[in-house]
């Protein structure tokens, strides 16, 4: 029966992978089509067994026959994250936690860990998606599977366990797997150099910002290195700085995907690499001014995501906080999936002033990330009024920390008492990730 089962789920995520070559090339009109009729059944699922929009549409007295495509979304409620995270429950779809499934946690990053719960195909449909990145990594590689892969990542993380799951459940034939290796990104980068030039490597994984250190440190040391096909990261963002060293000094092309615990498959770059490609097929995005409008074309505003596939625990409308840039114009490689340009920030990367208000880290970090020779910054608040600048700076550059402490009081005020450290490499979060802004003040 095992056996049995184990073919069973093969064939589904066979079934699910099918598309996958055409899926982003697919008519405007199709993939709205296909979406709508996703979040149809999404809302009719919610209304049936999930607590939290089954109250919503009765005191609304709404119906899921009301809601027949993205646009209608505007008319439901924001979730934010404080409120999946205190009730999870209350977006648990009844009768599923017995299924075949898997729970998994957060990073923890915006300070409490969330539990999301994920049914078997939606997990099978996430797996099958992940081709779609793997289109692109084959215009640099050559090949979809069987390349070389090293990986740098602490063990016992979510994609471990993903990957148990799957593997327990199907049948992976030979030519299909990866010839992975990991590496503990806590090692010595003299280390880590060593493991890679004797693995050689056709592609480099990791996380965004500990990716873009450690070859940055390989450029600036000149160190040998058995160069990869392309790099490819997640997690966390990769500091453009060092995304156009990799790419420019090393030659290495550099993609990366979009994801959360919310939804295994938001978006991924092709091999333009001109911003993410949204899968609309599994998700609804929407992007938001701070009134709740529409951002157009060309503008930032904060994401507001909807899962299309997941069926055990349902988020509509949901706050992931992120910032993000709106592409202006479609892809040139032709995909029609619509585009995000960029990932700005955290909407909760946020500095205290001496008012009472908060003021949002992109007010300040694109000034300070633009002065010659600086390569990452993080902003320590320390008190309301100072602040600790913790900066890489390329080893080519004389430091410049005066013209820092210039742009940040022209932008806080002259009283504002600005201190600058450098350092060789911005610490990690627990989870691997690196914040933009760190608060010592327990109220930022």
């Amino acid at each position: 029966m095992k056996l049995l089962s184990r073919i069973g789920k093969t064939v589904l995520a066979a079934s699910h992978a099918r598309g996958e070559r055409t899926i982003a090339f697919r008519s405007e009109d199709e993939l709205r089509a296909l979406q709508s009729w996703r979040l149809r059944a999404t809302v009719r699922h919610a209304w049936e067994h999930v607590p939290y929009y089954r109250e919503w549409m009765r005191e609304a007295g709404a119906q899921p026959g009301d809601l027949h495509s993205a646009d209608d979304l505007r008319r439901m409620p924001l979730v934010d994250k404080l409120t999946l995270t205190l009730h999870p429950d209350q977006f648990a779809a009844d009768g599923y936690e017995h299924r075949d499934g898997l729970t998994l946690l957060s990073s923890g990053t915006s300070g409490r860990r969330r539990r999301f719960r994920y049914d078997s195909d939606a997990l099978f449909q996430a797996l099958a998606a992940g081709r779609r990145q793997r289109i692109a990594l084959a215009h640099f590689v050559g090949k979809e599977t069987g390349y070389r892969e090293a990986v740098f990542k602490r063990q016992g993380g979510t994609g471990d366990e993903l990957r148990r799951f799957w593997e327990d459940r199907m049948i992976i034939p030979g030519r299909m797997e990866l010839t992975r290796r990991l590496f503990d990104p806590a090692l010595a980068f003299e280390a880590l150099l060593a493991g890679v030039n004797e693995f050689g490597p056709e592609v480099l994984r990791g996380i965004g910002s500990h990716l873009g250190a450690f070859l940055r440190w390989v450029a600036e040391t000149s160190r040998r290195i058995e160069k990869p096909k392309a790099v490819t990261y997640g997690a966390d963002a990769m500091p453009q700085a060092d995304r156009r060293i990799i790419e420019e000094h090393l030659g290495i092309p550099v993609v990366s995907t979009y994801q959360a615990i919310e939804a295994l498959r938001i978006g991924f770059q092709c091999e333009a690499r001109q911003g993410f490609h949204i899968s609309t097929d599994q998700v609804a995005v929407r992007v938001v001014d701070s009134a709740g409008g529409d951002v157009a074309p060309g503008g930032r505003g904060e994401l507001i995501l909807s899962n299309l596939t997941n069926r055990a625990m349902v988020v509509i409308n949901y706050r992931l906080g992120d910032l993000v840039t709106l592409a202006a114009r479609p892809c040139s490689c032709g995909r029609t999936l619509p585009l995000i340009q960029n990932i700005d920030g955290r909407l909760d990367d946020l500095i205290a002033l001496p008012d009472g208000t908060r003021l949002h880290a992109l007010a300040i970090l694109p000034s300070l990330q633009s002065v010659d020779g600086v390569q990452q910054v993080q902003v320590v608040q320390e008190e309301l009024d100072k602040f600790r600048l913790r900066v890489v700076w390329a080893r080519r550059f004389e430091p410049r920390p005066g013209e820092l402490v210039q742009r940040m009081t022209a932008v806080l005020g002259a009283s504002t008492r600005v201190s600058v450290e450098p350092v060789e490499m911005i610490d990690q979060e627990p989870s691997g990730k690196v914040k933009s802004v760190l608060c010592a003040l327990g109220r930022c």
